[in-house]
């Protein structure tokens, strides 16, 4: 009896799961170019820079140092206020701002803590302003790490210093925590959302099933977990672009003595606009958590 012909193995299984070896061996290949064509996307929408104009803290008669940073391979814009106090060992805070913002929409929150005693460094990413580069998520990175390296010269006699970063800011400080955290006292983050994946399923940009597609960058309830200072988080229940729940899960993801402000006025293009939402966060500057909520 003549023995089956058959090419190998292979001959002994079904036809099926071969082709579905082989689909998904494309898929896996045709993922790598569409996750990263996402990313970039991803990334393109959510640091979106702006034009400066002519604020600075002189208009708002505060004095100044007008500074230029080295990030990489091109300067980035900086102020450095310095307070009296600071002869005293008063508080200093490196500043972190928001996306389609500049050092100029800086120069009224450099007042306010100015007149409050409290030294700042505030300062432009790549691409935002005046600063050179291009506004990519590594770029904003090696701008965080020049600003933290100046500012830790500026404000060496301080007696507390504090990461402030505000919604796209607060995804920059948070995303270089680990090596700014060490010569800080303590971090504020304002306005901030959980992630760029939680944004476009939320947004409707992807469905939730096909977010694995969407590169999890600035995965801020992530890297809110190394956070090892001090942490208020300052969120408004009116926030219509990241809605307080994202707060929350930071608040529970966060392993350090840490405080939710929650505010009850204003929406996301309003925070810190009015003295009293500056109260607690200039107490938390000066003297951490020992404040009552």
């Amino acid at each position: 009896m003549p023995e089956p012909r058959g090419d190998g193995p292979l001959d002994l299984l079904p036809r099926w799961p071969l082709v579905v070896v082989i689909a998904l061996v494309v898929l896996g290949v045709a993922i790598v170019p569409l996750r990263w064509y996402i990313g970039k996307r991803a990334a393109g929408e959510l640091i979106v820079p702006a034009r400066a104009d002519t604020t600075t803290p002189r208009s708002l008669g505060v004095p100044y140092a007008d500074l230029t940073l080295r990030s990489g391979d091109h300067g980035i814009q900086a102020w450095w206020v310095r307070s009296p106090a600071l002869d005293s060992a008063g508080p200093a805070v490196l500043l972190f701002h928001a996306n389609r913002s500049t050092l100029s929409d800086q120069a009224g929150i450099q007042q306010v803590l100015y007149r409050a005693g409290i030294s700042s460094l505030a300062f432009d990413y790549s691409g935002f302003g005046a600063s050179a580069g291009e506004p990519t998520p590594a770029a904003l990175r090696q701008d965080a790490l020049a600003a933290f390296a100046a500012f830790a010269d500026s404000a060496r006699p301080a007696g507390r210093r504090v990461l402030l970063g505000t919604s796209l800011g607060a995804a920059v400080l948070l995303d270089a925590i680990v090596d700014l955290q060490t010569g800080a006292d303590g971090v504020v983050l304002v306005g901030a959302f959980t992630s760029a994946r939680d944004l476009a399923v939320r947004a409707g940009r992807v469905p939730r099933l096909m977010s694995f597609l969407v590169p999890n960058l600035y995965d801020n309830v992530e890297a809110v977990s190394r956070v090892t200072k001090a942490l208020l988080i300052v969120h408004s229940t009116q926030d219509q672009v990241f809605p307080i729940d994202d707060a929350e899960r930071l608040l529970e993801a966060a392993p350090v003595a840490k405080r939710l402000l929650r505010l009850d006025r204003g929406g996301h293009a309003a925070y810190l606009s009015s003295g009293a939402d500056w109260v607690p966060v200039i107490d938390f500057i000066k003297r951490g958590l020992d404040v009552k909520p």
